[in-house]
């Protein structure tokens, strides 16, 4: 089975739209994401309508978190007629996303946060301390975690653990990879593709031992 992984959409309906196409084209047969459909781009309806026309899965970023607050700076910074502005059908989805989501797939199992399993403000990258690792391994039995944030690939082995972030879809409105990545199960196989070209790019790995 092949799970398409994204993440860090920030209101870019097209490359979204990018990201769904090179997915398709790997052969994934569900797509998950990582959290933080909105904010920084002018799209946030479309890329949430989108979102859930598909069924896609998706957890809480922290944007999709403080979108009541963050709406609010906009208005009062920006006005009224702002793009960035997104409608209450849009907040009212996103108050309802978990903030983590667990499946089994081909006798994995698979948790799915924005930054952290803890917390989705947390940014954890390849080079985090070992600390961190060693929390998800303690207090969180699975054998796949997929988590976003941070906009950078990256793929940790630890033991039988594995930790990927698909980096973000978005590099147009912020700092991002402009990423999307594919898990296949039951080998745990992951690979990550530039929405640019298609082609594959290395993430930043760690083996931790």
């Amino acid at each position: 089975m092949i799970l398409g992984l994204i993440s860090d959409v920030h209101a870019d309906f097209q490359a979204l739209k990018r990201a769904l196409a090179i997915l398709q084209g790997q052969g994934a047969e569900q797509v998950i994401c990582a959290g933080d459909l909105i904010d920084k781009g002018n799209e946030g309806d479309e890329v949430v309508a989108h979102i859930q026309t598909l069924q896609i899965p998706s957890v809480m970023g922290n944007h999709d978190y403080m979108v009541y607050r963050n709406q609010q700076w906009i208005i009062k910074n920006a006005g009224h007629d702002n793009p960035m502005l997104v409608s209450q059908t849009t907040m009212d989805y996103l108050d309802l996303l978990p903030e983590s989501l667990t499946f089994t797939f081909k006798g994995k199992w698979i948790l799915v946060a924005h930054g952290s399993p803890w917390s989705n403000m947390e940014y954890i990258y390849s080079y985090s301390r070992r600390e961190v690792f060693d929390q998800i391994t303690r207090f969180y039995k699975t054998d796949v975690v997929i988590l976003g944030h941070t906009h950078e690939p990256m793929h940790i082995e630890m033991d039988k653990l594995l930790i990927v972030n698909p980096g973000s879809v978005c590099s147009t409105y912020a700092d991002g990879s402009g990423t999307c990545a594919t898990l296949s199960l039951p080998d745990c196989t992951f690979r990550v593709y530039s929405l640019r070209d298609g082609e594959r790019v290395q993430p930043a790995y760690r083996n931790i031992v």
